[in-house]
């Protein structure tokens, strides 16, 4: 009888790390799916002269409009955001895996069309999906024992009811960290192996550059963490004002294909617009400071209404990745007319619009790190940490 028990233990085990690879590399997978969707599509775009780069949007971005918003009349408001998943996992303690394929379905669709939006929020419903089923199974397979086969036999609802809470399924928390982390851990290797295998043109690393520290920009820091927490506010009211400004009475249809008229039309600014701004958010930080001041205060601004005005009208996504853009556009405008260091002013401002955006110094930390000058690292904890506490003190009301 012991050694049944131990043998059905070291089965769920062996399941439980073989789907954590799995997961891994499915994650991995979905990332270069889009960005092999996106190069499919608007490779011509690319590759094209001037003239016929003025177009393309149109030809792209308007018959995909209306196919979003049929689909999202159809399936509902997908992708689930970032905010959403984790409501409902802390409400329900799980998200429902079932309807996974409609945060993929409309998540690949709206990045494959130009929306300005990011991945992060359907790999994430994606993601936690596959989580939340492998934790499912493992329960289940807890429940029932030697009664059906972990690997081949397939869950019933009623059986998921009876099974006891994941939590339940180890002896102490220390236990359940441990496990937990390794799992996490061999998804990271399995996500490693995809990017490594099928490598893409990556955003994030080390870089450097020399600063040129100057007392002067102690005094510069003052107006442009206002400014960039001014511009955080605007950021994540956008949202909110957009919501109110689209009448209900245009059905989902049109929203979705006047949305995409107004995306290609804003791409006539800059092709900027399109995209979340994920691969370009490094060259245009070197770019940034031989544009005007005014054109950068634009591409800021659109940037960020086009990202908030799509979700809006169904081109949902994540809008980690256009923040951080629009954030970098405002921060150098401001930069330029600042005395000091540039690159000191123009981080002092997108380190304080993306923590009040996000309102996790810690979100804002990391990605920064990886992607302006690693010089700046004490500059970007410091504003980060402070416009955290500012927030806390003067919580924004609703």
């Amino acid at each position: 009888m012991k050694f049944k028990l131990e043998y059905w233990k070291i089965n769920i085990g062996i399941y439980a790390i073989i789907w954590s690879l799995i997961i891994g590399i499915l994650t991995a997978g979905y990332l270069n799916l889009v960005n092999w969707v996106i190069n499919i599509i608007w490779h011509e775009f690319f590759n094209s002269p001037a003239e016929f780069k003025t177009w393309y949007p149109f030809i792209i971005c308007l018959p995909f409009g209306f196919l979003i918003g049929f689909l999202s009349h159809k399936l509902g408001n997908y992708p689930l955001t970032i905010e959403e998943v984790l409501t409902k996992v802390r409400m329900q303690g799980k998200l429902d895996y079932h309807n996974w394929w409609k945060s993929f379905t409309l998540g690949l669709l709206v990045l494959g069309a130009g929306g300005s939006i990011g991945p992060e929020a359907s790999t994430t419903v994606l993601t936690s999906s596959m989580i939340n089923w492998l934790g499912d199974r493992m329960r289940w397979a807890t429940s029932m024992r030697q009664k059906v086969s972990l690997w081949y036999g397939k869950m019933q609802t009623q059986d998921l009811a009876r099974a006891p809470r994941f939590s339940q399924l180890f002896k102490n928390k220390s236990q359940r960290v441990f496990v937990i982390s390794g799992l996490v851990g061999i998804g990271i290797v399995g996500a490693a192996i995809v990017f490594k295998l099928f490598p893409e043109e990556g955003v994030f690393g080390i870089h450097h550059r020399i600063i040129n520290w100057e007392w002067i920009n102690l005094l510069t820091s003052i107006p442009t963490i206002i400014i960039g927490i001014a511009f955080g506010w605007l950021f994540v009211h956008l949202e909110n004002w957009a919501a109110l400004i689209i009448n209900a009475k245009i059905s989902k249809i049109w929203q979705g294909g006047i949305f995409g008229l107004i995306l290609a039309i804003s791409s006539l600014i800059t092709s900027d617009i399109l995209f979340s701004g994920e691969f370009r958010i490094v060259p245009f930080t070197h770019e940034a400071f031989n544009h005007s001041i005014i054109f950068l205060l634009v591409v800021a601004l659109v940037k960020a209404v086009m990202s908030n005005l799509g979700f809006a009208m169904g081109w949902r996504g994540g809008t980690i990745f256009p923040a951080i853009f629009s954030s970098v556009a405002v921060g150098t405008a401001c930069a330029m007319m600042l005395p000091g260091d540039v690159r000191i002013n123009a981080i002092v401002v997108i380190a304080a619009s993306l923590t009040f955006i996000l309102e996790k110094p810690l979100l804002t930390i990391i990605p920064l790190l990886l992607l302006v000058p690693i010089e700046l690292a004490p500059v970007i904890i410091v504003v980060a940490f402070l416009v955290g506490r500012i927030i806390k003190l003067f919580p924004a009301s609703e």
